[in-house]
Parts: structure tokens; C-alpha cells; sequence
């Protein structure tokens, strides 16, 4: 009797752990009634005919112009890596050791472009020649690829469990690789992601864009696209399209093969090295972001390879393991801003190991040394934006570092800073800071900023309720600590910053490794826990997963990618404003300007002359409203700026209790009188071209 209470009561902390996960799972499905329960329906988004057309051949043209730009980077890396001499660990991984090499030489292509730009180099004889030499310094580095082969122990055959895993992993890895090959849709890469890649093509050049305040950015990934553009280009505008999303999405199977080579080297065994893999491949918005021309995945890996330079230099510092921490850390600042919270994290994990160290102030000094070299290698674009600006991290914070450049001033800069600062709503409610993980996990929705603008799923709650459940019953390696703590510190920046789940990615990966070293522990300790929570986080990874399924069903890429569908038919159906577009593009002289008023500055898909405020597309029309006294009034204005059509997404624009153009400070009565003038000025039946209920396309003169 007395044994069979002791086994209740050893059973009771297992139940418990999972009835948690299944009511976390339950609650992200219950959540998901307009993508994962509605996968079914959209599953049917996918057929029709014709499914294969002429179109098929610039998709494969896309797809390998992109993997030519891999095997660049490796070669660039090979002799990048050479320079940095990173010792090999005890158990070394030559998965990690690719990915690293690869990871490097993109980085230096990415800088190599950028000067080319400043050169005025862009052309597509300079893409031919790079990538000539790039497979030149390939063919140089397969010879360490013949070695790794040598060296490399034949692995043994993957259990049911592995390839139950690797199943769940090449899901979402296949369907963002086809969907990056389909015309973009996403808001930020028509803003800029392609569009300026695609301006600057145009100009031969990465010279400021004028009106697009995004050209001001760093835009390290961005410099891949205008490559693979370049090369495709030669082939066709499509082929250019689809090589540039492609080359994006190589960051996710490099980040993939980070995490699980990472995982091995700390003797992490396969199943579980896996796990970390499946849990941030499962991600809905890890897929979103690499089938979309998003730049989060590239940013995630060079944090994550920062990261394990870190861990390298905690556990044996080294010149070589400073040099990766420099390198990656540099080209994660070259891509985004928001790299800097990396460095503020390195900063406090450095410090903390000079506390037990006999020689800190070197050891500190040489690991301090190594982030600002980081910050050198960044420096280039931030240098040159400086000079241009007055600010090197300019269009933000200009309350702090002023910058002046037409088209931004400091109160859209704040402007700019509030709204960020709604995404998950933290200003009406400020309990949610708390509620962060279970609403990230469970509740969050894409498209809507009070909701985080994406979904995590379950499994990253699940697995960090076992990771610190593994933590209590044994003790975790040194590198799971680091990566733990590490992100433990990107995600309390996160919090107090803009919620919004992209910029929380590069926390994912280091995290995925911790989970599966307690998995490790727990292993040890208690196989039937681990055991349990191995399923847990297949049964949520596999629910995510299908969420990102749905999703890739909604846009439907398949048809256009093999081209049954042409690329017009597809953007009709997934950009509800794409006709006016087409209308422009067909019907409108050349040099004919429009103005865009809240079309989300998309002019990647204009072939035409355009003015548009960025962001606040509709900054330039509100203060014309409050200077004039009617319609007429407006278009001379608007015709004096050299404008002859306008666009614009005019629902909201002219409803009262949305619409921005209206003045808190001034009596109802007034507004009212100014919105009639947006009427007449947007809805005039002898001016309108096109119109529907959302949008219209008019005649200035």
C-alpha cells in the first residue's frame, strides 16, 4: 500500500505537467477559428485550373539563381572563416560549422553590396561577375566539405520518433519555400523589403529613395534581394521576383541547421536536438516572415550564431570565439536596428563572467573589444545615413539624436515611436505585460496589433514550463544557462519596447536549445516526464503547424508558382487594391503622378510616377484639408505638386469616429465640414475613374 501511495504521489507533478500542456494546446486551437479551424475550407483555395503554365520556368529559375547565391555565400565564407580560425569544440558539429561558414561569407556579400551600391555599381553584369566569384571561392572551400565527410561519423538510422519530427519540420520548411517563390503580398516587403531593392535596380544604385524613409534604414538582408534580382532580371521581372524571395528564405534552413548543429555540439542527443528544431520551424510566424520577403529569420540567425560564439567564449575564451560573436553580431546590427538589444545582453553576460574570472579586466576588455568591432563591421550604412541625416539611427528616436530629411520631421518620429508601442496593448491595459507568454502562445492573432500581429503556438510555453521543471531536478549545462538567460533578457527589451512578435524571433532559437538541454536533464532524471513532454510539444508543434498550413492555403501560391495562375490573377486575389494598380499601370501615361493616400505605400507594384507620406499616408492630405477651404481648393494644390490622379483607401478616411483627418481640438461641426470636403474631393462622380466601397481611383484635373 505504501508503495502504491509513493507512485501516486510520484505521478502527481507528471499529471499535472500534462494537463497544462493540454489545456495550452486547447486554448491556441480554440482561438484559431479563422485560420486552423477553417483549414478544411481553404484547403480547396489550392486547386483549380490550369495549375501548370510557362510561368513554371522563371519559379525554377528563381530557386536556383537562389541556391547559386548559397553556395556564394559558402564560398565567400570559406575564406572569411579562415581569417576568424574558430577552434573546433570536442564534440564538433559539421552542420554548425557550414552553417557558420555560410552565414559569414552572406554577411561580407552583403557588405560587398552595399559598397557596390555606393559605387553606383548595380548592374547586371556586377551580379554575374560576383557570383562567378563566389562559386570560385566555393569550388576552393568544397574541399573542406570533403574532409567534414571523411571526418563525420555515420549517424545511426533515425527512430519513428525522429522521423515523426523531421515531419512535422519539412512542413512548414517546403510550404515557405513555395511561397517565397509567389509574387510578394506582405505589408513590409512592398513597402520596402522589395520595393527599394527594386528602386534602387532601377537607379543603379542604393542612393536614397526619395519619400521612402525606409531607404534610410539598415537594410544588410535587403542587399541579397537586390542580387538575386540582378541575376534573375536577366532572365525576366518575374524570375528577379522569385530568385530575390528565395534567397531570403535560404536563412530559415540555415537557421534550422544552427540550432540542431548547436544542440549536438553540447551533447544534446538527436531526438532532442530535433525538438529545439521543430519548435521554432513550427512557429506560424517564422513561416509567415520566410515565405513573405521578410527579414526576422536572417536577424534570428546571426543573433543565435552570436550567441554561440558567446557560450564558445563563456567555456574557453578564445580569439576565434570572439571573432564569430564580431561577425555575427555585425551583420545582425547591418540588418536591423534592433540588434542592439543583442549587444546590451552580450554586454551583461560578459560582465557577469568577469566576476568569476582570475585575469577580468582582460578577459572583459577583449570580449567588450569584440562588440565594438561588431558595431564597426555594422558601421557603413549607419556612417553613411549619419552624414546624410544628422542622425545614425535615424528615423528613430529623433527626440534624442535630431535628423532632418523632407518627408520626416520629429513629431512623425514620435508619432512613429507611440504606435509601436501599441502592439499589445499594453497602454490600456498594463496587466498584459504579464499575461505576455500566455497570450504570445495562445490568444495572439495576425493583422491585428493589439493582438501582437502573429501567434507563437503553445509548444515554446509548454517546453519552458519543462525546462524549468528540469532546472528543479538536475543541473543544466553552462550554454543552456547562457542561452536561456540571454533570452530571458531580449524578451524583457521586447516587452517594454514594440510588442510585436517579428521582433521577438531572435530570442526563439536560443530559448529552442535551452528547452531541449532540460529535456536532456529530464531525460536523466525522469525518462517518463520527459517522455510526456516530448509529445506535448510534437501535439502543439503539430497544431501550429497547421495554423501555418491554413495560412499558406489563404494566399494560395501554388498556381502562380507553377504557372497555371498568372502573377496578375494571383495579386487580384490576394491584394484587394492590386486593380487600381493594374488600372495605373495600363491606362495612365508614363509620367503621370499619383498620389497615394493609405495603400499601405506599396509601389513595389507601380510602374508609375507616385507622392506618398511614409507611414502616415495621409499626413500630406490632412494638412491641405485644414489650409483649404474646399475640394477645388485641394486639387490646385495637389496639381501644383505636379500630381494628376490620386489613390486612395477612403473608408475610414471618411468616417467620423476613425477617420485621422479629424481634429480632437476643434468642434465636431468643423470636422464635419471638412470631411464633406474629402467627399467631394475622393468621391466626385465627374473625377472618379474606378470605385468601390474601400477604395477609389480619381482625376485631379
Amino acid at each position: 500500500m505504501s508503495d502504491l501511495k509513493q507512485t501516486t504521489e510520484d505521478s502527481r507533478p507528471v499529471v499535472l505537467l500534462a494537463a497544462v500542456a493540454a489545456a495550452l494546446i486547447g486554448a491556441f486551437v480554440y482561438y484559431r477559428t479563422d485560420d486552423l479551424l477553417k483549414l478544411p475550407s481553404l484547403i480547396g483555395n489550392l486547386g483549380g485550373t490550369p495549375f501548370i503554365g510557362s510561368g513554371i520556368i522563371d519559379s525554377l529559375a528563381g530557386a536556383i539563381i537562389a541556391f547559386l547565391l548559397l553556395a556564394a555565400w559558402f564560398g565567400l565564407g570559406s575564406v572569411v572563416m579562415r581569417l576568424v580560425q574558430l577552434k573546433r569544440a570536442e564534440r564538433h558539429s559539421h552542420v554548425l560549422e557550414a552553417v557558420i561558414t555560410t552565414a559569414a561569407g552572406a554577411a561580407a556579400w552583403s557588405l560587398v553590396w552595399f559598397l557596390l551600391g555606393v559605387a553606383g555599381l548595380y548592374s547586371p553584369a556586377a551580379a554575374i561577375v560576383s557570383l562567378a566569384a563566389g562559386i570560385a571561392c566555393a569550388i576552393y572551400g568544397s574541399r573542406r566539405l570533403r574532409e567534414a565527410r571523411d571526418e563525420s561519423e555515420v549517424p545511426g538510422r533515425p527512430s519513428a520518433f525522429d522521423r515523426v519530427i523531421i515531419g512535422i519540420i519539412a512542413v512548414p520548411v517546403a510550404l515557405a519555400f513555395v511561397a517565397s517563390l509567389a509574387p510578394p503580398t506582405a505589408k513590409d516587403t512592398l513597402l520596402y523589403h522589395f520595393a527599394l531593392p527594386k528602386a534602387f535596380i532601377a537607379q543603379g544604385s542604393n542612393a536614397f529613395v526619395d519619400g521612402n524613409i525606409a531607404s534610410y534604414l539598415a537594410l544588410g538582408a535587403e542587399m541579397h534581394a537586390v542580387w538575386a534580382m540582378l541575376l534573375g532580371g536577366v532572365l525576366g521581372p518575374r524570375a528577379g521576383e522569385a530568385a530575390a524571395g528565395a534567397a531570403l528564405w535560404l536563412f530559415l534552413p540555415l537557421l534550422l541547421g544552427a540550432i540542431f548543429g548547436w544542440a549536438r555540439e553540447i551533447d544534446i542527443p538527436r531526438k532532442y536536438a530535433l525538438l529545439a528544431v521543430m519548435l521554432v520551424a513550427s512557429v506560424p510566424t517564422v513561416f509567415h516572415v520566410a515565405s513573405s520577403g521578410y527579414i526576422d529569420i536572417a536577424l534570428s540567425l546571426y543573433v543565435t550564431l552570436a550567441a554561440y560564439g558567446l557560450c564558445r567564449w563563456w567555456a574557453d575564451p578564445s580569439s576565434g570565439s570572439l571573432g564569430v560573436v564580431a561577425l555575427m553580431l555585425g551583420a545582425a546590427l547591418a540588418i536591423k536596428l534592433t540588434a542592439l538589444f543583442a549587444f546590451a545582453a552580450f554586454a551583461l553576460v560578459i560582465l557577469l563572467r568577469g566576476r568569476t574570472a582570475a585575469n577580468a579586466a582582460k578577459l572583459v576588455g577583449s570580449a567588450i573589444g569584440a562588440l565594438l568591432l561588431a558595431a564597426v563591421i555594422a558601421s557603413p550604412t549607419y556612417v553613411r545615413t549619419w552624414g546624410a541625416t544628422g542622425s545614425p539611427v535615424f528615423p528613430f528616436y529623433m527626440n534624442i539624436w535630431p535628423g532632418r530629411v523632407e518627408g520626416w520631421d520629429l513629431e512623425r518620429s514620435e508619432l512613429f515611436q507611440e504606435m509601436n508601442r501599441q502592439y499589445g496593448d499594453v497602454a490600456a491595459r498594463p496587466g498584459n505585460y504579464l499575461l505576455a507568454p500566455l497570450r504570445l502562445s495562445t490568444t495572439a492573432q495576425p493583422e491585428d496589433h493589439k493582438q501582437y500581429d502573429g501567434v507563437l503556438g503553445a509548444a515554446f510555453l509548454i517546453g519552458l514550463i519543462f525546462l524549468i521543471w528540469a532546472s528543479l531536478r538536475g543541473d543544466l549545462p553552462v550554454e543552456a544557462k547562457i542561452a536561456a538567460s540571454v533570452s530571458a533578457i531580449l524578451f524583457i527589451f521586447w516587452l517594454f519596447t514594440s510588442e510585436q512578435l517579428r521582433y521577438l524571433l531572435p530570442f526563439l532559437p536560443m530559448l529552442s536549445v535551452a528547452i531541449a538541454a532540460g529535456f536532456r536533464v529530464l531525460d536523466d532524471a525522469d525518462r517518463r516526464t520527459a517522455s510526456i513532454g516530448s509529445y506535448s510539444l510534437i501535439a502543439a508543434s503539430a497544431a501550429a503547424v497547421l495554423t501555418g498550413t491554413a495560412w499558406f492555403a489563404l494566399r494560395a501560391p501554388v498556381r502562380v508558382v507553377l504557372g497555371g495562375e498568372s502573377r496578375d490573377a494571383f495579386l487580384s486575389r490576394n491584394l484587394d487594391y492590386y486593380k487600381y494598380y493594374d488600372r495605373l499601370n495600363t491606362s495612365t501615361g508614363a509620367d503621370e503622378k499619383v498620389w497615394l493616400i493609405n495603400m499601405r505605400r506599396d509601389t513595389y507594384n507601380l510602374d508609375r510616377p507616385y507622392f506618398s507620406d511614409y507611414l502616415f499616408e495621409d499626413w500630406t492630405l490632412k494638412r491641405l484639408l485644414w489650409e483649404s477651404g474646399s475640394a477645388r481648393e485641394i486639387r490646385s494644390k495637389a496639381s501644383a505638386m505636379g500630381l494628376r490622379y490620386i489613390l486612395v483607401r477612403h473608408d475610414f478616411l471618411i468616417d467620423y469616429e476613425h477617420s485621422s483627418l479629424v481634429d480632437d481640438k476643434r468642434e465636431r461641426q468643423e470636422n464635419e465640414a471638412k470631411l464633406k470636403i474629402v467627399r467631394e474631393l475622393l468621391l466626385d462622380p465627374a473625377k472618379v475613374i474606378m470605385a468601390d466601397d474601400r477604395f477609389s481611383l480619381v482625376k485631379i484635373y
